[in-house]
């Protein structure tokens, strides 16, 4: 694949986490693409023995999470073809469960679990760019990645350059997701779903047809 459909999947895949985030964060009260925050409040609950059935809702996420990873470890392959092609193929089947479970159950917990399963699959794609694994669900280890990157730049390794933006690209995305989301959910409201799942679709088409 040339370098710009990578640039392209890691600004798709930011893209949609901050999006669904968003959406969660409304509906839910919780985020789903990263979960240090989470543990936080784990802490909390365990600490003050308050609050056992939001520690249960928190808990379950936490599986669903783990469940997305292990079946994206599950269905990756050596081959980075396949490994992209596969992916496509879950994230157009996520994309269609997702239309059908906002139409029957929406704000119901169990598509809760399911978008917070999603977001697991997507963060444990083996998908590299130059030997670096593409992280999407979360910022902390971008944020991290580009302050790395920067450093070795300024001491003169030019060749790091092109990680430097892919970690901006990817950051950016991420909050442009967040905010289009904002916009999406003040002028379509409860369409905003759909659309995600609708888009979600696209990209797996996208991911499963497209040749290295």
């Amino acid at each position: 694949m040339k370098t710009r459909d990578y640039y392209f999947m890691a600004a798709c895949l930011c893209f949609f986490s901050g999006f669904i985030n968003i959406i969660t964060l409304f509906y839910f009260g919780y985020p789903i693409s990263h979960f240090s925050g989470t543990f936080t409040s784990i802490a909390q609950y365990l600490y003050k023995a308050v609050g056992y059935e939001k520690l249960i809702e928190l808990l379950i996420m936490i599986v669903c999470f783990m469940v997305g990873a292990i079946f994206s470890a599950i269905i990756s392959d050596d081959s980075q073809e396949k490994n992209i092609k596969r992916y496509g193929i879950a994230m157009i089947i996520f994309g269609f469960i997702i239309l059908i479970l906002d139409n029957f159950i929406k704000n119901n917990k169990l598509f809760l679990y399911f978008l917070t399963l999603t977001m697991g699959f997507q963060n444990g794609m083996s998908i590299r760019f130059k030997g670096n694994l593409i992280r999407s669900t979360h910022m902390t280890g971008n944020l991290t990645d580009l302050g790395s990157y920067l450093g070795k730049v300024i001491k003169g390794e030019k060749d790091k350059v092109e990680y430097v933006f892919l970690s901006i690209l990817e950051i950016g995305n991420y909050v442009l997701g967040g905010i289009l989301s904002l916009i999406c959910l003040f002028y379509i409201g409860g369409y905003i779903v759909n659309l995600y799942s609708i888009l979600y679709i696209i990209f797996g088409m996208f991911m499963r047809i497209k040749k290295s």
